[in-house]
C-alpha cells in the first residue's frame, strides 16, 4: 500500500523524488533529492503515473506505527486450496482483532481460537458447512499468524502456506548438471534434433564415460527430471533451435503497436497474387489463362491506390506500372463506369513503399524506380506477412469478388474438378472494368469490424488536412524502367523481336553513323507491342521505335501473351488443314518438275550434237521428228494464260540475229 506521507520516495528514471508536503487542495509536492527542486503534482495524476510505471516507489512508509512491512515474494495466481487456507486462518486473526483491547496476549488468542473452532463445529453438525481440512490452531499459532499479518501491513496473503513457494536446491551434482546442459544445447536444441528419450540415453552414456575416466560415482538424472528440464526451456527458443526461426516466428507471433502510420500516403503496401479465374481474349475468344494482379493500398486508411493486371507474372515492371497507375489521376477510368457515385481521388507519389522479399524487388531496376520517384523502399521481414496486413486482406477480397465462371477450384480426392478453361466466360476487358469498379466503388465502403470505420471516410477526412499530392516532372524514365529488357541486333531491317519488325528513320540514321550493325538492349511493354525502346550506346539515350507492318492486321495494342496465343492458334489451324503436308507435297512436285526439265534439256543438247555430226556420214542421223518446226517462228510451249502475261514480263519485241 502507498500513503502520501513522509518517507515516500519515488524513482523517476535515474532520479528520485521525496514527499515534501500535502497542499490540501488535491495537490502534493515532491522534491528531487539531487537538486532539491520542488515539483507540484495533482494527486490523481500522480497516482496515474505510479500505476502506469512512470514513477516507481522505492521507499514506502508504514500505514501505522511499528516495524516496517517485510517484502514477500507472492505468486500471481492462487490455487483454490491455498485460498481456502488463507480464509481459514483469517477467521482466527479477525476474531482476535475484534477484541476491544489494544494488546493481545497468547491466552486471549487461545480463547478466541476455541470460540471460533466451536462455531465451525456447530456449523458442521447443522450441515451448514463441510468439515474443515485443517486442525484446530493453538493460541501460539494464532498469535504467530496475527504478528505476521500486522507486520505485512495487513496483507492477508502472508498467511498462505509458503512451503509450496520454496525453491528447493537441485539434487543432482554440478558435474551432472553441466553434462546435461551441454548435451541439451548441443544435441536437443539443434535443427530436427533427437527426442528427449534419445537425449536421455546420450546423457547416461556421457555420465558413465565420466565415471570411468575420473573414477567418480555420478548418477544420471531420470527421464522425468529431463522432461522437466526441457519444459523449463522457453518454448520460443526451443522452436527456434529445433524447428527454425521462421516456424517459431510464425507460431509465436504477436502484434504490438503496428506500423504507427499517422497520415495518408505515408506508408503504402504493395503485393501481387494470381487470380483464381480464367479469362478470354476479346479478339480471338481463346482462353488466356489466369492473370496476375498487383495492388497498392494506403496503410493508414486502407484505401486502394491502384491496381495492375498482367499475364507475365510478378516483376519490377508490373510494380512500376501499378505505381504509375496509382500516381496519375483516375477520373477518366471512373467516368467510363456505368455508375460511379464515388470519386477515385487517390493520386500522387507515396512517401514509403513496403514490399516483400521477392527477387524482382531486390533487382537494380526496382531500386532505380524508387530513385526515379524519390520515395523510400522498405522490405517486409521474411515469411512474416502479418507486418503488412492491409494488402494481404485486400488481396484476399480481390479473389472473393471474382465470378464463378472460369473459377479455379481446389483439388479434391476422388472428385473431378471442372475445367476452368472450358467454363471461362469473362472477357479480359470486362475483368479489368469490374476490378476498377470494385477498387473505386465497393472496397472503400467496406466497414472494418474492429474499428467500425470505412476507408473512404478516413481517406477523405485526412486528405483535407494533408498537403497536395506530388507528381513527378516527367514519366518517360518510368516508362523505360517499366519495360522488360532483351538484347537484339539493329541492322537495315531494324529490330526483329518475336517475329515483329520495329524500325524508324531515326534508328537508321543512327545506324549509318556507325557504318555497321550493332547489338544493343531493348525495352518492351508486354501489354502493348506497338512500339519498343532501343538503347543507343553512343548517344546514351533511348529511342522509341514503332512497329512496322503489324501481323494479323492488329499490331497496335497487341500484348505479348495475345501474340503468342494467336500464333499458337494459327499453327493449330494450319495443322488441322494439313498445311504442312500440302507444302511438302508441293515442294516435292516442284522438285520432280525441275528433274523432268533437266532431263528434257539434256536430251535436247544430245540431239543437237547429233545434228552437227550429220555431214560426216551418209547415214541419216537426224531424229524421226524434227527438233525445230518448219515455220520460221518457234512454237511457244507455254499456257494461254502465260502467253497473255508474257508481254508484261518481256515488254520488248522478239528479234532474230538474221534480221537486218
Amino acid at each position: 500500500m502507498i500513503t502520501l506521507s513522509r518517507g515516500l520516495v519515488l524513482r523517476h528514471g535515474d532520479r528520485q523524488l521525496e514527499f515534501e508536503r500535502d497542499l490540501g487542495d488535491g495537490r502534493v509536492q515532491f522534491k528531487y533529492l539531487d537538486t532539491f527542486e520542488v515539483c507540484t503534482f495533482k494527486t490523481y495524476r500522480l497516482l496515474q503515473h505510479i500505476h502506469e510505471g512512470k514513477f516507481n516507489p522505492t521507499s514506502i512508509p508504514a500505514a501505522q506505527p511499528g516495524p516496517q512491512p517485510s517484502g514477500h515474494a507472492l505468486p500471481v495466481s492462487w490455487s483454490p486450496k491455498q485460498l481456502e487456507l488463507i480464509d481459514f486462518r483469517m477467521r482466527f486473526v479477525q476474531g482476535v482483532l475484534n477484541l476491544p483491547c489494544r494488546s493481545y496476549s497468547r491466552d486471549q488468542c487461545a480463547a478466541v481460537a476455541e470460540q471460533i473452532w466451536a462455531k465451525i463445529m456447530d456449523a458442521v453438525r447443522l450441515g451448514e458447512a463441510s468439515s474443515p481440512r485443517h486442525k484446530r490452531p493453538s493460541g501460539a499459532t494464532v498469535e504467530l499468524w496475527l504478528r505476521k499479518y500486522l507486520r505485512a501491513d495487513r496483507n492477508a496473503y502472508v498467511l498462505a502456506d509458503r512451503r509450496g513457494f520454496i525453491v528447493r536446491p537441485k539434487r543432482i551434482s554440478e558435474l551432472v548438471d553441466e553434462i546435461v546442459n551441454q548435451i541439451l544445447s548441443k544435441s536437443y536444441l539443434s535443427l530436427r534434433g533427437p527426442t528427449v528419450r534419445e537425449v536421455h540415453g546420450e546423457i547416461k552414456r556421457a555420465v558413465n564415460q565420466h565415471n570411468r575416466q575420473h573414477g567418480t560415482d555420478l548418477k544420471a538424472p531420470s527421464e522425468r527430471t529431463l522432461d522437466r528440464r526441457v519444459a523449463d526451456i522457453p518454448p520460443y527458443i526451443r522452436d527456434c533451435k529445433r524447428m527454425g526461426v521462421a516456424y517459431a516466428k510464425n507460431h509465436w507471433r504477436y502484434s504490438l503497436f503496428g506500423d504507427m502510420s499517422t497520415r495518408i500516403m505515408e506508408r503504402v503496401e504493395v503485393d501481387h497474387t494470381l487470380l483464381d479465374v480464367w479469362v478470354i481474349d476479346p479478339r480471338t475468344g481463346v482462353p488466356l489463362g489466369r492473370p496476375w494482379i498487383t495492388l497498392l493500398i494506403d496503410r493508414y486508411s486502407g484505401y486502394l491506390l491502384g491496381l495492375y493486371v498482367s499475364f507475365y507474372g510478378p516483376s519490377a515492371a508490373t510494380v512500376a506500372r501499378a505505381l504509375k497507375f496509382a500516381i496519375l489521376p483516375k477520373e477518366e477510368l471512373v467516368e467510363a463506369l456505368d455508375e460511379h457515385p464515388l470519386r477515385w481521388t487517390a493520386m500522387g507519389v507515396p512517401e514509403l513503399v513496403v514490399v516483400d522479399n521477392g527477387l524482382e524487388f531486390h533487382s537494380l531496376q526496382f531500386k532505380r524506380i524508387g530513385w526515379e520517384l524519390r520515395c523510400d523502399m522498405i522490405f517486409n521481414p521474411v515469411r512474416q506477412p502479418w507486418f503488412k496486413p492491409a494488402i494481404e486482406r485486400a488481396i484476399k477480397e480481390s479473389n472473393r469478388v471474382l465470378p464463378s465462371h472460369g473459377r479455379v477450384h481446389t483439388v479434391i480426392r476422388n472428385a473431378i474438378a471442372p475445367d476452368p478453361s472450358k467454363t471461362s466466360a469473362i472477357i479480359f476487358d470486362d475483368l479489368c472494368t469490374c476490378l476498377i469498379q470494385w477498387a473505386s466503388q465497393a472496397y472503400p465502403l467496406s466497414i472494418n469490424p474492429k474499428t467500425l470505420c470505412r476507408s473512404w471516410d478516413l481517406w477523405e477526412e485526412d486528405r483535407q488536412s494533408c498537403p497536395p499530392a506530388m507528381f513527378p516532372e516527367q514519366l518517360s524514365g518510368l516508362d523505360i524502367l517499366c519495360g522488360l529488357n532483351a538484347h537484339r541486333t539493329v541492322d537495315g531491317d531494324g529490330v526483329f523481336f518475336n517475329y515483329l519488325r520495329f524500325n524508324s528513320e531515326e534508328l537508321q540514321d543512327y545506324r549509318r553513323l556507325k557504318h555497321e550493325s550493332f547489338r544493343t538492349e531493348i525495352r518492351f511493354n508486354p501489354d502493348d507491342l506497338s512500339s519498343i525502346f532501343v538503347n543507343l550506346p553512343k548517344a546514351q539515350s533511348w529511342l522509341n521505335v514503332p512497329l512496322q507492318r503489324p501481323l494479323f492486321n492488329d499490331g497496335c495494342g497487341l500484348s505479348l501473351v495475345q501474340l503468342e496465343i494467336i500464333r499458337e492458334e494459327a499453327k493449330k489451324k494450319l495443322t488441322r488443314a494439313n498445311a504442312y503436308e500440302e507444302m511438302e507435297k508441293a515442294i516435292w512436285r516442284l522438285r520432280d518438275s525441275w528433274e523432268q526439265a533437266a532431263t528434257r534439256g539434256l536430251r535436247v543438247r544430245k540431239d543437237a550434237k547429233l545434228i552437227r555430226m550429220q555431214g560426216l556420214t551418209s547415214v541419216p542421223v537426224a531424229p524421226s521428228s524434227p527438233l525445230l518446226p518448219s515455220s520460221q517462228e518457234p512454237t511457244m510451249l507455254v499456257s494461254p494464260a502465260m502467253q497473255q502475261a508474257l508481254p508484261k514480263v518481256m515488254p520488248f519485241p522478239a528479234f532474230s540475229l538474221e534480221d537486218e
